[in-house]
Parts: C-alpha cells; sequence; structure tokens
C-alpha cells in the first residue's frame, strides 16, 4: 500500500529542484521524497501515491552517456502500469515518451524561452487543464523533443504543430515545458555567473536579452497558470 499522501519526486540535475511543485504540496502538507537520479537508490513505487520527475541536461537516447537513465526508464514503466499517476517535465516527459516507445530526437535549435501552449480539444477537456483559458503560459528549455506514444491522447501543442502535452492511459501525463519553476529557479538559470556566460556563448547576447524581457512581462501569467495546472495534477492524483 502507498504512504499516506506520499509523493515521489525525482531530480536529474541540481539547478532544476523540486521549486513549484514542493511548495505547492507544502502548501498541502503533502510529504514528498526528494530523489536524484543517478545517485540515489530508487525504492519500490508502489510506496508512493504520485510520481512527479524534474527535468534536467541529460538526453534518453544516449545510453552511453546516462546509462542509468536506461533504470530509470523501466522503472517509470513499471510504475505507470501499476497506475500510479504521474507527471514528467521536459526531460520527465521524454522519458514517459521514450519508456513507451516513442521516438526522442534532437532538435535542430534549442527552444528557451516562454510560450504559450494551445490546448487540443482532448485537452481542454482534460481535468489537468481545468480553470485555464484555452492555453497555458508555458516555459521551454529545451533540445530535444518527443513524439507519442502509441495510443497516447496528445493535449497540447505550439505553433508550427509541436508536441507539448499528452497523456497516457488516463493517469500518466508528460508535457514537453517546465512547470515547475519560481522567480528564485529562473533567476539563477538565467543570472547565475557561470550559467549566464555559457547562454551567452552558445545562444547570443540578443537571445538572453529576450528572455530577460519575457521574465519580466510574462513571469506572473506563468507562475499562475503553473500552479492551477500543478493543482489539478495533485487533484487527479487525489492528493487534494
Amino acid at each position: 500500500m502507498p504512504d499516506t499522501k506520499r509523493v515521489l519526486v525525482l531530480q536529474h540535475i541540481v539547478e532544476n529542484p523540486a521549486g513549484r511543485v514542493g511548495f505547492i504540496l507544502d502548501e498541502y502538507e503533502i510529504p514528498y521524497h526528494l530523489l536524484h537520479v543517478g545517485k540515489d537508490h530508487l525504492p519500490d513505487p508502489t510506496r508512493y501515491q504520485t510520481i512527479v520527475v524534474l527535468g534536467g541536461t541529460q538526453h534518453v537516447y544516449d545510453r552511453h552517456r546516462y546509462p542509468y537513465t536506461v533504470h530509470e526508464e523501466t522503472y517509470l514503466h513499471q510504475a505507470i502500469k501499476q497506475g500510479i499517476p504521474y507527471l514528467g517535465m521536459c526531460l520527465g516527459g521524454q522519458l514517459l515518451a521514450y519508456a513507451f516507445q516513442a521516438t526522442v530526437k534532437k532538435l535542430p535549435k534549442v527552444h528557451i524561452g516562454f510560450l504559450r501552449v494551445q490546448f487540443t480539444e482532448a485537452g481542454l477537456d482534460d481535468p489537468l487543464y481545468k480553470g485555464l483559458p484555452g492555453y497555458q503560459q508555458a516555459f521551454q528549455w529545451h533540445e530535444d523533443a518527443f513524439l507519442l506514444p502509441a495510443g497516447a491522447v496528445s493535449l497540447a501543442h505550439h505553433t508550427g504543430g509541436s508536441n507539448q502535452a499528452f497523456r497516457y492511459e488516463q493517469h500518466a501525463y508528460g508535457l514537453q515545458y517546465h512547470v515547475e519553476l519560481t522567480e528564485e529557479m529562473l533567476d539563477t538559470w538565467l543570472h547565475d555567473p557561470s550559467l549566464k556566460k555559457a547562454f551567452i556563448d552558445t545562444y547570443g547576447i540578443d537571445e538572453f536579452q529576450r528572455v530577460e524581457r519575457e521574465a519580466i512581462e510574462l513571469f506572473p501569467t506563468y507562475a499562475q497558470h503553473s500552479s492551477i495546472m500543478l493543482k489539478n495534477f495533485f487533484s487527479i492524483s487525489e492528493l487534494i
């Protein structure tokens, strides 16, 4: 039997902690177990009522460089087949897709910044997006993208038709974007000296300044929409 109101949160890099996920769980006094994949042992998933998988810089198809993701995929596949509710964002969404034999591929260009994720007809009716205005203000930072597993339901897309969210069976959700960012996390991603230098060296000062401007204008809506969606997911999981 699962622990009472217990959530397993899987982290992949130090710079991507639980963030808003942790804040909402704390708000509702729901205990959660934060583990670092690749360093910590993955416990029996049936101990938990829900699993949340965060983002990271790893590539699911690079088994040689990230061998621990092979075990993680098997672990998540088994958990989902056992009916445990699942939410994966960015890398977490890619892991869900890959665990069920969908393609995850490298993009020609890294996608960074805020975007409006438009809901499909199925997304408009899905409880994950209850209370949102037909779209979600999201934040993306990824160089890989998933295709949908066989039988999955597309819930959201972006201009050009790129997949942004899907549901697998009735209880597992994969997102291509981030909903866990707090203002402090975004500030770290953009302004930590080493991360800022890496950003500008890779993408240029104009791209950096664009994301800075977007953050000032769009973060309040992003925060509101992300909190609504996360609370919806924990309601689906029967935690709140």
